[in-house]
């Protein structure tokens, strides 16, 4: 903010000047009255602005407030003085010789330049409203119209130089601010995906040291139990936790493959029936330890898919709808809809918070604890899924109208 002071105190100075170069050449030829009134007008606003700023310094806004105050205080400052300028023009530049008159209007291009680019945004600020846009344009304005009813000699090269200078400045605030756009999103990406490293690690340093943890313990309890029912049980959790910890490391390559573009998909007619069959039967030990029934619909439906990504794509989401959803059953089935087929999940559970649903296909990215005991994952089923499908030339989504549960779906062309 420091800069922002130093700006506007030389440009107060400079309109100080102003003034007094008005005051040395044209005060023996202007009347009076004109004068006293371009004092008033022309002194009013620098005057104005000169207290504004220091108001400003001492309630101490000049490092409180926040950048929307300070936009909003120089879209002011553009406003007034646009004013004060043109009245001040009119009101002297008369008496004023053809030359003198050529010589103010080039030092009044200046603020134009200014304007324009103090009415770039990033993105942060919201858009340029009519006010913003508009305020650079005001002294060319102006200054066209004293010269188109002055008769100078010089007075339509002029006004078409006017013009064409202040076309070339707005058009040249469009594409810096199509720069300033294009590098906030950039910048914005780049938090985003930081922010997802720092989740994804997070999550694996949390999800993987359970199971691990888990082995450790069964394993001391292999050690310390004789042989009988009680071995055979932490033998059981020993290997159970080895295989949770291969099927997370499994989830995180698979996911780092996809994220890299090494995956490639193999597209092939796929009877969708014996896919859904197959996927409901890998998970039916899973969902019945859960409690939840699955219902495979049978069809005869073909894709235009690969299978193994259309088999782990539809397993993450019949795996997330056992683990998460707190469902009595689970539906796997697929319908036609136009050029595409539509595999659904569709579960009686819990259903899906308002507040989750923008994010819930972002990498790194769990849906709100519904009291699962653990948690577990990486947050990458549905981001998985996502990609999966999209390799494929398809995509992958939630109906928000489903309000008994929660409904998956993976578009895939027709076969």
């Amino acid at each position: 903010m420091s800069l922002m002071i130093s700006l506007q105190a030389l440009a107060i100075l400079t309109v100080t000047g102003a003034i007094v170069f008005v005051h040395v050449w044209l005060g023996p030829v202007v009347p009076p009255a004109r004068m006293l009134l371009f004092d008033v007008v022309y002194g009013g606003f620098n005057l104005w602005w000169a207290v504004s700023i220091v108001i400003l310094r001492v309630t101490r806004k000049i490092t409180e407030d926040t950048a929307e105050a300070w936009y909003g205080h120089t879209t002011q400052v553009f406003w007034f003085g646009n004013v004060a300028t043109v009245t001040a023009f009119a009101l002297v530049m008369p008496y004023a010789s053809e030359a003198l008159r050529l010589v103010v209007t080039m030092v009044c291009l200046a603020p134009v330049a200014v304007e324009a680019i103090g009415t770039i945004l990033t993105p942060r600020l919201g858009r340029r409203d009519v006010w913003s846009t508009l305020a650079p344009a005001f002294i060319p304005v102006g200054i066209v119209i004293m010269f188109a009813v002055s008769g100078d000699e010089f007075a339509i090269p002029v006004m078409v130089f006017v013009m064409s200078f202040t076309i070339a400045l707005l058009l040249l605030r469009e594409v810096v601010q199509g720069w300033v756009d294009y590098a906030w999103d950039a910048a914005q990406a780049a938090e985003a995906a930081r922010d997802a490293r720092t989740r994804f690690l997070a999550s694996a340093s949390h999800d993987l040291g359970q199971p691990l943890q888990a082995a450790r313990l069964f394993f001391d309890q292999v050690l310390q139990s004789p042989a009988g029912p009680a071995r055979e049980r932490a033998v059981r959790n020993v290997r159970w936790a080895f295989d949770n910890t291969e099927h997370l490391l499994g989830q995180m390559m698979d996911h780092l493959r996809l994220e890299s573009g090494e995956v490639e998909a193999r597209l092939a007619p796929l009877p969708l029936g014996p896919l859904i069959a197959r996927v409901a039967e890998i998970h039916e030990p899973a969902a019945r330890l859960k409690g939840v029934d699955i219902d495979a619909l049978p069809t005869r439906l073909v894709a235009s898919a690969d299978s193994a990504l259309v088999e782990r794509a539809l397993g993450n989401l019949v795996a997330n709808a056992i683990r998460h959803a707190k469902a009595r059953r689970v539906l796997v089935g697929a319908r036609r809809k136009g050029d595409r087929v539509r595999v659904w999940v569709i579960d009686n559970g819990v259903g899906i918070p308002d507040a989750d649903r923008p994010r819930l296909f972002e990498d790194h990215v769990q849906g709100s604890n519904h009291g699962d005991e653990i948690r577990g994952g990486f947050g990458l089923g549905l981001a998985s899924c996502r990609r999966i499908a999209e390799l494929m030339g398809g995509s992958a989504g939630h109906e928000p109208r489903w309000r008994n549960g929660a409904a998956f779906w993976i578009d895939l062309p027709l076969g």
